[in-house]
């Protein structure tokens, strides 16, 4: 009968200590970033024929990103070259060189991260080739999409 009584008397205690009492705790749980590096492949085609051109000039203009709220413009007028596929790879190294304002890792590689306010850009590029009149072409990349394939019809 008396260990019924102590346990009793103890009660409000052991269930004050777990956590019972009238003080409530949250443990919140840290969601860290994702990151994926960004790349686009871009192929240019005659649309009449469906073959390919070589060496049709791509360059990386300007981007306006998400996470900066800013439309960054290229200081440079590097010009990547379609090869024998009529292909130009605008990879990770290439898109954060170029300075139109991506996140970067420690490399310099541009990358897109998976938070809401960093997971959207939208890249334009120049396509120039003799004979033709320069254009411009908008490329949306996402963090579902960090690696697009976009074909261009040169005309």
């Amino acid at each position: 009968m008396r260990t019924i009584a102590a346990l009793l008397a103890l009660l409000p205690v052991l269930v004050t200590a777990c956590g019972g009492g009238t003080t409530y705790s949250s443990s919140a749980v840290e969601v860290r970033p994702v990151f994926r590096p960004v790349s686009i492949l871009v192929e240019v085609y005659d649309p009449v024929t469906n073959y390919v051109f070589e060496n049709v000039a791509v360059r990386i203009v300007e981007a306006d990103q998400e996470w900066s709220q800013c439309t960054c413009s290229s200081p440079y007028f590097d010009w990547y070259l379609t090869d024998s596929a009529g292909q130009a790879y605008l990879d990770e190294w290439a898109l954060g060189y170029s300075q139109v304002g991506f996140i970067e890792d420690a490399y310099g590689n541009a990358i897109i991260g998976s938070r809401s306010y960093e997971d959207q850009a939208l890249v334009v590029l120049e396509i120039d080739a003799d004979g033709f009149f320069p254009f411009y072409v908008e490329v949306d990349l996402s963090f579902d999409w960090p690696d697009v394939y976009v074909q261009v019809p040169l005309y």
